[in-house]
């Protein structure tokens, strides 16, 4: 046999060993995209293959040339085909999606000019080869691009990703890269000839490692999910061998025990298929739900981690804030405690965790009293759902009401583990999970400094407000002399002039030592049998003359039967004084204001409603505040120093009692006051 027939041979064998191949993977399982893409290199390498054979076997330069030419269309699609296969199987198509265009782009474009002079000039003998071919222009560019260096780029990649891979993946890229290199480095050999160098074609016979190793890789790492190539293989095998037996046999008695043993044996090799297909598809099935096991269980693992992440960052950021922190579960336990909170009650996170916050958090008055677990602020938040803060002078106030029960004239006391204590302003918040209540929160910080600040402040308006009663005083006194002396009607609008502004400053004086003492808890109450009925009339008589200058309309509602209470008389006076006296100074000319009192059960309540200016939505949060004033009561008059309310809400509070409102811009204010009592001693 001439070297040439062997070459010619070497493509007929790798056309049909390669076709083979790629039909039973195909053919098993043609929905993978990869087998898809695999089996495109596989007629591509195909119609190389069979051309290389025909061209060889040419008797003539015409048919030659035609069978190079389709040869051409192979050779420029397998590196095409190959490309689009390595991107896939690594998964980065998207990354690459571009690249892909271009690449089809030119492969469509050298195919298009295979069957022209550009592309293939023609043919001529070249060392034991009749026909050789020539290239055109167009196949350099051909070679250099298409050939060379997206192969060089596709074996790039595929180096890449077997750096970084593991297992049974880092095994299969093994055979891929070695089967290419193999393959493409075979068939680098036949363009020498092209270029007039003298080498034969030898690399053809490495074509044949490509199918080779990548069918082995098939069946020993599963590259295409084809599980039952090897067994059908084996049995087709068998099958053949048989069937030529069968024509092979040279008696009747040989042919009936050889078509008797094919028979057999195909009904068995049957079987055998059926059956290692059945297991192969059962181990798949439990290989599938061991992955979407170990799926779950990933994913259970990353969203335990990212938990985890987030409360040791929750708990990073709870321990550098630079106030207490207690959480407590919907039953009461303590569930986190931070460094600032052990510090400040001197106990340890052990002493704390799992516990019951009454145990560990002990809140006295001033007195030293224990305040009930009901009045404490993690009760409260826990049972009402509410926000609940306290001010540094003590007492509550929820987010959701302007009003409060707990007396602002007594802090929050925390006792320490070394039976010390400080005050304490508390901030608590509800953990609120679909609409249930699981938990609370609760912030606090000592507020001993701010109390001494507190208390300094008001001992200094105390003072100083003594100290300017006495030249008001004075300035009264000479005032009330010279008004009896004759004076001209300027003088005499003068002297008003100074009488008004003196009264007004020993009112406002007043007001802040009210204040002041309220505040310094001074005040001792000094329950007395008090007529209320007489008590609102006498302060109604006093705002006569400005009702009378306003064409006011002013209504008053009592009970003839208004028994008479036990109270301080000058605490309430202190409240209906302050309420009226803003009712008819914020109603205007002709406006009406209703004042009404009565007694329900051991409550007295009395109400103040008038037309005014109303408090704007938006402010009436901070009505009670100290030294507020609502933005329409500013343009309605310049009197005023926002302390009115502020002691009225204090002294009520002091009586164990509470104050309200219902206001609306524009349209008027009812201002309602509940108190406790009990009837006046006989």
């Amino acid at each position: 046999m001439k070297l040439l027939d062997i070459f010619a041979l070497s493509g007929l064998i790798n056309g049909l060993f390669v076709l083979g191949l790629g039909v039973f993977i195909i053919s098993h399982n043609w929905r993978d995209k990869l087998n898809r893409l695999y089996f495109l290199i596989v007629i591509a390498i195909s119609i190389w293959s069979f051309s290389y054979w025909l061209w060889l076997f040419s008797n003539d330069a015409v048919s030659a040339l035609f069978w190079v030419r389709m040869l051409s269309i192979g050779s420029t699609l397998i590196p095409v085909f190959y490309f689009h296969w390595v991107v896939s199987i690594l998964k980065i198509e998207r990354r690459e999606r571009n690249t892909r265009w271009l690449v089809y782009i030119l492969g469509v474009l050298f195919i298009l000019f295979s069957f022209s002079d550009l592309f293939i000039s023609g043919v001529e003998p070249k060392l034991f080869f009749p026909f050789w071919p020539n290239p055109g222009i167009l196949y350099h560019f051909y070679l250099f691009v298409l050939y060379i260096c997206l192969i060089i780029y596709s074996s790039n990649l595929l180096i890449k990703s077997y750096k970084i891979a593991w297992g049974e993946d880092k095994k299969r890229l093994a055979y891929v890269i070695a089967g290419a290199l193999l393959a493409f480095s075979g068939g680098l050999s036949n363009f020498f000839l092209w270029y007039n160098i003298p080498i034969a074609p030898y690399g053809n016979f490495l074509v044949a490692f490509y199918p080779l190793l990548f069918g082995y890789a098939t069946i020993k790492y599963r590259l295409f999910n084809i599980k039952t190539i090897a067994t059908e293989l084996f049995a087709i095998a068998i099958w053949i061998f048989l069937f030529i037996k069968i024509l092979l046999s040279t008696g009747s008695n040989d042919l009936l025990v050889n078509i008797f043993l094919f028979i057999v044996v195909v009904f068995f090799g049957i079987l055998l298929i059926r059956s290692v297909f059945k297991e192969v598809r059962q181990k798949e099935q439990m290989e599938k739900m061991a992955e979407d096991v170990k799926k779950a269980y990933e994913a259970e693992k990353r969203a335990k981690e990212r938990i985890d992440e987030a409360r040791v960052k929750d708990e990073a950021l709870l321990s550098s804030i630079g106030e207490g922190v207690i959480a407590i579960d919907k039953e009461g336990k303590v569930i986190f405690i931070n460094n600032v909170a052990e510090e400040m009650l001197v106990l340890k996170n052990e002493q704390a965790i799992n516990k019951s916050y009454e145990e560990i958090l002990k809140i006295e008055n001033e007195k030293g009293e224990a305040i009930k677990n009901e009045a404490s602020p993690l009760y409260q938040a826990l049972s009402s759902g509410r926000k609940i803060v306290t001010g540094a002078t003590g007492g509550s106030d929820s987010a959701e009401s302007v009003s409060s029960t707990v007396s602002p004239a007594a802090a929050y006391y925390f006792a320490r583990g070394d039976k010390t204590k400080f005050p304490a302003a508390v901030t608590v918040a509800p953990v609120v999970l679909n609409g249930k209540i699981i938990g609370a929160v609760a912030v606090f910080r000592d507020v001993t400094i701010e109390r001494q600040i507190d208390r300094s402040k008001s001992e200094f308006v105390s003072l100083a407000s003594h100290q300017l009663r006495t030249p008001l005083t004075a300035i009264k006194w000479y005032s009330d002399v010279l008004f009896k002396e004759k004076l001209s009607a300027k003088q005499k609008k003068c002297l008003n002039g100074i009488y008004d502004g003196n009264e007004r400053m020993i009112k406002l004086i007043d007001v802040m030592l009210n204040v002041s003492r309220l505040e310094a808890g001074k005040i001792k109450i000094n329950p007395s049998p008090t007529n209320v009925k007489k008590i609102l009339e006498d302060i109604i008589n006093e705002q006569k003359f400005t009702v009378k200058t306003k064409k006011q309309k002013f209504i008053f509602e009592c009970p003839d039967d208004l028994p008479e209470i036990s109270i301080d008389q000058n605490l309430v006076r202190l409240i209906f004084q302050n309420l009226i006296s803003n009712a008819i100074k914020y109603t205007p000319d002709e406006g009406e204001i209703l004042c009404k009192v009565e007694k329900k059960n051991n409550l007295f309540s009395f109400e103040v409603k008038d037309t005014g200016i109303g408090i704007p939505q938006n402010q009436q949060k901070r009505v009670f505040e100290k030294l507020f004033r609502a933005d329409n009561a500013f343009s309605h008059t310049a009197e005023g120093n926002g302390l009115g309310l502020y002691a009225a809400k204090m002294t009520a509070e002091s009586l164990g009692g509470k104050i309200w409102f219902e206001s609306k811009a524009g349209k008027g204010t009812t201002f309602f006051v509940d108190l406790p009592v009990s009837p006046a001693a006989k």
